[in-house]
């Protein structure tokens, strides 16, 4: 059975972008191929980013990899000594975890909707109207992945909301996300980005 796996990433804060994605889609890229059961894997470079919460809690790239369950014994400890030294010369913090939708989809941009909190019915239809979105959120009983050398956020976002767009879709659809948030009474700390889709695997 194939599960998957999202992971949210923050560069170095000594690290251009440009630096840290060049760093992750080269040598990186190379490392995280040779886990075994390793199926499918995307990066997700963030280009926008907007929140109604903490303005650091930003987020440069978000990692998807789908992973034979009958191959990896630990979706948490998936992962290889030569993966964890590369990590730290380019990322600081990492969060990751698995997640209840495990679909598969090309796109060559996403807008992404991360919340802290459970959505309403009526904040997921007024975000969802008219798109096509993948909605998830982390597996029941999950445990976050630990990485010794790296920060990590405190906990995984509670809902995910997943917008995949053909090129040159995302802009409008990120600012029209944005101002459903902005415009409505939804919780804080919700963080909309905007990224593209690089398929590795």
């Amino acid at each position: 059975m194939l599960r998957k796996r999202i992971a949210l990433l923050q560069r170095r804060t000594d690290m251009p972008f440009q630096d840290f994605d060049r760093l992750w889609a080269t040598g990186h890229a190379e490392i995280i191929s040779a886990l075994p059961g390793l199926k499918e894997y995307v990066q997700n470079p963030v280009h926008s980013f907007w929140t109604n919460g903490d303005p650091t809690a930003t987020i440069d790239g978000i990692v998807e990899v789908w992973f034979d369950d009958a191959v990896v014994s630990s979706p948490e400890d998936h992962t290889s000594m030569a993966q964890q030294d590369d990590e730290v010369s380019f990322i600081r913090t990492l969060t990751a975890f698995t997640v209840t939708n495990r679909g598969s989809y090309d796109a060559e941009e996403k807008v992404w909707l991360l919340s802290p909190g459970p959505l309403s019915e009526h904040d997921i239809a007024e975000l969802t109207a008219g798109h096509h979105v993948a909605p998830t959120e982390p597996e029941e009983g999950i445990r976050l992945m630990k990485r010794p050398r790296l920060l990590q956020e405190p906990t995984a976002p509670a809902t995910l909301l997943v917008y995949p767009t053909p090129a040159g879709g995302a802009d409008e659809l990120f600012d029209s996300v944005v101002d459903r948030v902005s415009g409505g009474s939804m919780s804080s700390g919700i963080r909309v980005l905007k990224t593209a889709s690089r398929r590795v695997r």
